[in-house]
């Protein structure tokens, strides 16, 4: 499944036709969670087909397509799914809230109740033609539509396609890299190439701190309030940009110049419950960054790969002992082979060692015996 993100130019009168139906999904979510924590106190469970058949009176239909309503639904059971799951693993969880506006900005098309016409254009069902930008040719068999309002009051439509990969990876490995990511640099390679660490999030805190104790400062409710608040999402906004942009080019670079890439199968969630580094790992977005790889990696037909990362920092690349060292080192020093280079180039060549090994002994590059006369005793 590949995406597509087009801008939407809608006029005044396709704005609030979309903003009505939005909220109008937004109610019928919030409608779900009553009916259903009504049903729980007399003591009974509301299923999915319930609440189906009840849906053609729950909507206004002048404003909402009825697709994008079952949409809705199956947005509600979903949530309950995941919140099912995360309890029979052991986590604490709560109920679903209801959604205020500034928590509810889509709506999801799908499958039917749209058209890309070729004057860019798209045709939403109850909304009308809205003019968009379609900067690239697009792929596939269109699945769904999803419009959404970003907190900068722009619209985009997300544009689902089903598309079939055709990659054929070579069995002959001849560029194999693996990427260390860190926090210093953002990512250390083995071929030795390093891209700093751009830390969009630091250099815009100072601005987005003055911009949030003016937001506090405004009147509840008031005009000024809501200004305010616009100038500090457009802080917000500019940061993800940035950081899109910046991963978009870091894994294009890797892929264009690369056959076969290994990283670290991070387990983030556990890392980031260091107070003192988390903030520094979610401006990283590594997570991001894999999948932009493994995506445009299946693209283009090469080899993507997590490796497992226990000892990736603390082994020898060299020798292969284990040479132990605190994040505060920097220099890996091995004091058995005397090797002594960055320790985050020492990781990555780790890296690429561990994914050769763990790929198939036919995938992996061979280098011919050198062939020469037994020597006689």
């Amino acid at each position: 499944m590949l995406s597509y993100k087009l801008r939407l130019y809608p006029t005044k009168t396709q704005e609030s036709r979309l903003d009505n139906a939005i909220d109008s999904c937004r109610m019928l979510y919030n409608d779900f969670i009553f009916e259903s924590r009504l049903a729980y106190k007399e003591g009974y469970k509301l299923n999915f087909d319930e609440l189906q058949r009840m849906l053609p009176y729950m909507i206004p239909k002048d404003k909402v397509y009825s697709k994008a309503a079952q949409m809705v639904l199956w947005q509600f059971y979903n949530n309950l799914k995941v919140l099912s799951s995360l309890s029979k693993k052991g986590k604490r969880i709560g109920k679903l809230r209801f959604k205020p506006k500034s928590r509810y900005n889509s709506i999801n098309y799908n499958q039917s109740g749209f058209k890309l016409l070729p004057d860019n254009t798209i045709k939403l069902s109850k909304i009308g033609k809205i003019k968009c930008v379609i900067h690239r040719k697009i792929q596939g068999k269109i699945k769904e539509i999803i419009v959404k309002k970003e907190l900068t009051e722009d619209w985009y439509a997300i544009v689902v396609c089903e598309n079939e990969i055709k990659s054929i990876c070579s069995l002959f490995r001849k560029k194999i890299v693996g990427i260390d990511v860190g926090i210093n640099n953002f990512a250390y390679d083995s071929d030795g190439h390093v891209i700093k660490h751009p830390q969009f999030l630091r250099k815009s805190e100072k601005k987005m701190k003055r911009a949030q104790r003016k937001l506090s400062k405004k009147v509840k409710n008031s005009g000024s309030k809501w200004k305010q608040k616009l100038n500090l999402d457009i802080i917000h906004q500019k940061i993800k940009n940035q950081r899109n942009d910046f991963l978009h080019k870091a894994s294009r670079y890797y892929v264009d110049n690369f056959d076969t890439i290994f990283v670290e199968d991070l387990k983030i969630q556990n890392m980031i419950k260091n107070r003192h580094l988390a903030k520094s790992i979610f401006d990283s977005s590594w997570n991001s960054f894999f999948q932009k790889l493994e995506y445009k990696a299946a693209n283009a037909g090469i080899l993507f790969a997590k490796v497992v990362p226990h000892g990736t920092s603390q082994s020898c690349s060299n020798c292969g002992r284990m040479v132990k060292k605190t994040l505060a080192i920097r220099t890996h020093c091995c004091s058995y082979c005397g090797l002594v280079i960055d320790r985050d180039y020492n990781a990555s060549l780790n890296i690429k060692q561990s994914g050769i090994d763990s790929l198939p002994t036919g995938c992996r590059e061979v280098t011919p015996l050198e062939r020469a006369p037994l020597a006689v005793i």
